[in-house]
């Protein structure tokens, strides 16, 4: 029943958050990946893009305006950030609600994955990355960025977090995070610092 109830208050928490979360403190780590995120993107040569946990669709719409030739889609579990995201892009993306461990997209169907301060609230990394894992053409890409913080106090927070009502659930080590694309089929590019606190994986679909 860990599951359900992660994805609940993950759901609760942004719908809360989601009119001011561009410029308030919950948004600033993500905020603080972008540049890293959007030089990873440009490594790739794509033609979609999906953005999994695209929130109030900032990176989607920065994707978008740089590519305004790719098809851009994004998926969210809360409705009140898929809202915001709507306001931002306009018809720059195809939005919906989804879960990131049942992706309504079929096989093989996108270049770029991205997923932007969002795989931390996942109970169910590795099903998530083997939806990501799907729907990527082989050669296609992914991008990741997620929080990076020292042991011990990331051992902490990883015994605190899950407690908490933010729905989140667990801070990786690169190690980690890299070990789950490589599990799911994905061939890790490199995996280092980004942002502030922040690490970028960036991986290949075998």
């Amino acid at each position: 029943m860990a599951a359900p109830d992660h994805k609940q208050k993950s759901r609760l928490a942004f719908d809360r958050q989601a009119r001011d979360y561009d410029e308030a403190p919950c948004g600033r780590h993500a905020r603080r990946l972008h540049d890293d995120v959007m030089a990873a993107v440009e490594t790739f040569a794509f033609a979609d893009v999906l953005d999994v946990g695209c929130g109030t669709g900032a990176t989607l719409a920065a994707i978008a305006r740089a590519h305004p030739l790719a098809r851009a889609w994004g998926v969210d579990l809360s409705s009140a950030m898929l809202d915001v995201a709507r306001e931002r892009l306009g018809g720059l993306a195809l939005l919906q609600t989804a879960d990131a461990e049942r992706l309504p997209f079929r096989d093989a169907c996108v270049d770029l994955v991205t997923c932007v301060d969002s795989l931390h609230h996942y109970p169910r990394p590795e099903a998530a990355l083997a939806e990501m894992h799907r729907v990527t053409r082989p050669g296609g890409g992914l991008v990741i960025g997620e929080w990076s913080v020292g042991t011990p106090a990331r051992q902490l927070l990883n015994l605190l977090l899950p407690r908490l009502p933010g729905g989140d659930v667990r801070i990786y080590t690169p190690a980690e995070l890299t070990a789950l694309a490589e599990e799911a089929g994905y061939d890790a590019l490199r995996c280092g610092p980004a942002g502030v606190r922040g690490q970028l994986l960036v991986a290949r679909r075998l």
